[in-house]
């Protein structure tokens, strides 16, 4: 008789797993000590075994994905056997409880069994869900640290149309404790950036997709993007949370046009991009070209690769600036004097905070209200 496999509590804080790679195919012969697939939990990837001999007949979440603790995963039992009735039989559970308050609940138990029938119908129409083109993979925020949330793309070393290797470093990440170095084990063409340089992703969100040249993955980006697939996985639920996270975003264009020092912003952000875009320096190089006004771009590096250190910054010596910084001052200045008497409103610069600086905000956060 087939068996069915669930997805194991792996750890005491663990809601669900990711499977990573399956060890074994459908139609592969299945031993009780054979490692079925890799799990990635929230403290470690390990291995999972199937504890049945047989056959693989069935695979229930696809590498790259994840499962809820308790979820059917696979299904191991003779060649040719039919498990259908164990995939029903785990549908019919799941509704089971519904139903029986259904029936106590309402005397004419006919009213129900109608309205529940086309809400049948829903759950099929979203699992209709987008997958990706043969041979491209998708490449997720990783969990760089175990206190981590999300992580700030500082910048791209591939951009879209290079090839790339299965060891090669994609991106540098700046999570709440060190900035790190994301390699997107794959081999093929980069066909998309999710995430700019310079935003912040979630973990497990997408920020790129590798594949073989000229691979469209427009319409699985889309779907990722409007919660489609997502929606296929929640049975709908998800589609609800989009239309309201839609309403509420349609409502902030209309709050966000007064303030004059928004405008402020791009240009600010612009010259953040624009100076420290695939610049290798050191956080404290850094701090000193921004706060003497020094163009990294224009600075050579002594440092390994090129890398511009403090000793760099301090030994540099800008050609023919100084008389354009003397006259900008005094043009800046006579633009601000107007402005502040005349609107009486004074300029900021909103500066978005480092994964770092969050964490300690929050850590100071959490020793005023939290601790003893």
């Amino acid at each position: 008789m087939a068996e069915v496999i669930r997805m194991p509590l792996l750890s005491d804080t663990m809601t669900e797993g990711k499977i990573i790679t399956w060890n074994k195919k459908v139609g592969d012969k299945v031993k009780s000590d054979d490692v079925l697939a890799d799990v990635e939990t929230d403290k470690a990837t390990m291995e999972v075994n199937g504890y049945v001999d047989g056959t693989l007949l069935y695979i229930g979440v696809p590498a790259g994905e994840a499962a809820k603790i308790n979820q059917i995963i696979a299904i191991v039992g003779k060649e040719g056997e039919d498990y259908q009735a164990l995939l029903e039989g785990d549908k019919d559970v799941a509704k089971t409880a519904p139903a029986k308050e259904i029936k106590e609940t309402a005397a004419p138990a006919e009213a129900p069994k109608q309205t529940a029938v086309p809400a049948a119908p829903v759950v099929p129409a979203a699992t209709a869900k987008v997958t990706l083109p043969a041979g491209a993979k998708e490449i997720r925020m990783p969990l760089l640290s175990d206190t981590m949330t999300e992580g700030k793309i500082v910048s791209w070393n591939k951009k879209v149309g290079d090839l790339v290797k299965s060891d090669d470093v994609l991106a540098d990440v700046e999570t709440d404790k060190a900035t790190m170095e994301v390699v997107g084990y794959e081999e093929g063409t980069l066909l998309y950036i999710g995430v700019e340089a310079g935003d912040a992703a979630k973990i497990n969100e997408i920020i790129a997709i590798v594949g073989k040249p000229g691979t469209d993955v427009s319409a699985y980006v889309a779907a990722e993007k409007s919660g489609s697939n997502a929606t296929a996985l929640d049975g709908g639920k998800l589609e609800e949370e989009a239309v309201t996270t839609k309403a509420s975003e349609d409502q902030l264009p209309a709050n966000n046009i007064q303030p004059s020092s928004s405008d402020q912003l791009p240009t600010t952000n612009d010259q953040i991009s624009s100076t420290y875009k695939s610049i290798k320096a050191s956080p404290l190089a850094k701090k000193l070209a921004a706060d003497k006004g020094i163009d990294l771009s224009k600075v050579n590096g002594s440092g390994d690769n090129g890398r511009i250190t403090k000793k760099d910054i301090d030994s540099y010596t800008p050609a023919a600036a100084p008389a354009k910084t003397a006259e900008a001052p005094v043009a800046k200045a006579a633009a601000t004097a107007p402005a502040f008497t005349a609107t009486g409103q004074e300029g900021y610069t909103d500066t978005p905070l480092t994964q770092m600086r969050k964490i300690i905000a929050r850590r100071l956060g959490e020793s005023k209200f939290s601790a003893p």
